[in-house]
């Protein structure tokens, strides 16, 4: 089984460059500081007025309640990065569904992949052509309606013969009277590890290559 790497899923760099620079009590005790060295030195013919010192207060008040509140969120963020990274390992030795334009055969496995549709089509065409675009493998639908449809190529070309071991491609278009239909050809892969970053999180399938957790359609047992 992989190793899963570990970042925060959550950037916090902004919220800590924010907040490392200084804490609640210093900021007060430097304001004070500031505060006492002002009324030392203000001139007596014009004194500080109650309403600065009320001003100087509400900001100082103002920084330490930004303060406290950027840590909250901080120690949230923790909380559901940690929650996240313990979901999103289950993921590891399951098969799931992703959208792929190319597809995998091996001699004497038959070859699952899925029709993802998202709206009524009168009709849909799926497609499976080799490097050459020779067209391999043809289904035809008729009025199907929005949903998930499965497959089962036998990795055998149009004239019954076996194809070899590879990667083909694998086509489909939907149409709703003369309108196009979106539609996407869904491919099982199994999860090898997981690499949460500051962004979704990259879900590596190995010879399927990376993918992002958003682009998982389904989770297979």
């Amino acid at each position: 089984m992989s190793t899963i790497y570990t970042n925060s899923s959550i950037d916090n760099r902004l919220i800590e460059r924010n907040g490392n620079n200084s804490n609640p009590l210093e900021l007060q005790k430097n304001f004070l500081n500031l505060l006492i060295a002002q009324i030392k030195n203000q001139d007596p013919t014009d004194p500080i007025k109650n309403t600065e010192l009320t001003s100087q207060l509400a900001q100082i008040n103002t920084s330490t309640g930004i303060e406290r509140l950027n840590n909250t969120v901080i120690g949230f963020s923790n909380q559901i990065n940690q929650a996240q990274n313990i979901q999103v390992s289950s993921l590891i030795g399951h098969q799931v569904m992703i959208p792929s334009t190319e597809i995998n055969y091996t001699k004497g496995n038959d070859t699952k992949f899925s029709m993802e549709l998202v709206n009524n089509a009168s009709s849909a065409k799926i497609e499976i052509v080799d490097e050459k675009g020779n067209i391999l493998y043809v289904k035809k639908l008729e009025n199907i309606k929005p949903g998930i449809y499965n497959f089962t190529w036998d990795g055998k070309d149009l004239n019954k013969n076996s194809v070899k071991d590879g990667q083909y491609k694998i086509l489909v278009t939907a149409q709703n009277q003369d309108k196009n239909v979106p539609a996407e050809i869904l491919i099982s892969a199994l999860v090898h590890g997981i690499i949460t970053s500051s962004g979704d999180p990259i879900i590596d399938l190995g010879t399927a290559g990376n993918i992002t957790l958003s682009k998982i359609r389904a989770i297979l047992q």
